[in-house]
C-alpha cells in the first residue's frame, strides 16, 4: 500500500517520498523493510530510529535520510485508523448453530452471535452488535447497536441481594434488567448484575475491562472507561466521562462526577465530586494522598 494513500486516511504530513510502499504495520522490536512503525512517545523515537522500518508515524518532524515519515496529531489515534487497513474486520452475521437463542428474543440486523451463547428470553440485541464465544445473557437483557461482549462474559445475572431473618438469609428476588446503550464494549469474564428493581445501566460508548463485576442497579455514564479488575458494589454511579484504574473498589449507593479519574487500586468510600483525580484508600484527591504517603515515608526513616 503506497504511504499516500494511509496519509490521506489521517490526514498526515509526510516527510520523505508519498510513493513509499507499506507492506505491514510491525513493532519497533520485530519491524523489518517497507514496515511502518508508530512512535507512540518520544522515548520510543529512538529505537525506531534505530529499527529496520522504512516508516515512523510520528507527532513531529524528523530528520533522517534511511526513513520516510508520516507526521500527525495525535500518532495513537492513526494507529486506530490505520490498523484496519492492514486488518480488515470479516464479516460473519448470523447465529453460530450451537448458540442457543430463545425465541422470544429479538434480534437486530447484521447481528453476530458466536459458538455457545445463550441469550435468554425477551432480550432485544441491536443492528451490527458482536457476542463472542460463551457469553450468557439473561433474560430481559437489553443491548444496543454495535455493542461488542467478548468471550465469557454474564450480563444479567442475580444481584447479590438478601436479608437477615431468624438466622438465616432471605433472597430478595431480582426482577429488574440490564441495559446496555449504542457502542459499548464489554471484555472477556465482565459479570454485570440485574437491577433488583429497575435496571442496571452502562451509557453510550463506555468500555468495561476484563474481570469487572458491576453489581445490581449501577449506572455507569456515557463514554466512561473502567480497566480490569475492577469491582463495583450495588447503586454505585458514574457519571459521563469517568476513568477508572485497575482493581479499584467502589461502596455502594455513592456517585462519582463527571470527568473524574479514579487511579489504579483506589478504595472509594464516599461521592467524588466532578472533574476529581483520586487515589488511594479511602480514595481522596490525589495530592493530598501523594502527600500523605511521603509523610509515612519520612516517618519511617526518622523511626529507623
Amino acid at each position: 500500500m503506497k504511504l499516500k494513500k494511509i496519509a490521506e486516511l489521517v490526514t498526515g504530513e509526510i516527510v520523505g517520498s508519498p510513493e513509499t510502499s507499506v507492506k505491514r504495520v510491525a513493532t519497533i522490536e520485530e519491524a523489518g523493510e517497507l514496515d511502518m512503525v508508530f512512535v507512540l512517545e518520544d522515548k520510543y523515537l529512538a529505537p525506531a530510529l534505530q529499527s529496520k522500518a522504512s516508516v515512523l508515524v510520528t507527532a513531529s518532524p524528523q530528520k533522517s535520510k534511511a526513513k520516510t515519515f508520516l507526521v500527525v496529531k495525535n500518532p495513537r489515534l492513526a494507529m486506530a485508523k490505520i490498523l484496519p487497513l492492514f486488518h480488515p474486520k470479516k464479516n460473519s452475521f448470523g447465529i453460530h448453530r450451537s448458540a442457543i437463542v430463545s425465541p422470544t428474543a429479538k434480534i437486530g440486523k447484521n447481528v453476530t452471535i458466536h459458538p455457545f451463547v445463550s441469550v435468554g428470553a425477551h432480550c432485544e440485541i441491536g443492528d451490527e452488535t458482536v457476542i463472542y464465544p460463551s457469553v450468557t445473557i439473561y433474560d430481559n437483557v437489553k443491548i444496543g447497536k454495535r455493542v461488542v461482549i467478548h468471550a465469557g462474559a454474564r450480563v444479567g445475572v442475580d444481584g447479590y441481594g438478601f436479608v437477615w431473618d431468624k438466622g438465616s438469609y432471605v433472597k430478595i428476588p431480582q426482577i429488574g434488567s440490564v441495559m446496555i446503550e449504542d457502542d459499548v464494549e464489554i471484555f472477556a469474564n465482565v459479570c454485570i448484575s440485574r437491577g433488583t428493581i429497575g435496571a442496571t445501566k452502562i451509557g453510550k460508548g463506555t468500555k468495561i475491562d476484563s474481570l469487572t463485576h458491576v453489581a445490581h442497579n449501577c449506572v455507569l455514564g456515557a463514554h466512561c472507561a473502567v480497566t480490569a479488575l475492577v469491582g463495583f458494589a450495588g447503586s454505585v454511579t458514574l457519571k459521563d466521562h469517568v476513568s477508572v484504574g485497575g482493581m479499584a473498589g467502589f461502596n455502594g449507593h455513592i456517585t462519582v462526577g463527571e470527568n473524574s479519574v479514579i487511579l489504579a487500586k483506589s478504595g472509594v468510600t464516599k461521592d467524588i465530586p466532578a472533574n476529581s483525580i483520586v487515589s488511594g484508600f479511602p480514595a481522596q484527591e490525589h495530592a493530598k494522598e501523594m502527600k500523605h504517603q511521603a509523610s509515612l515515608k519520612r516517618l519511617v526513616k526518622k523511626t529507623k
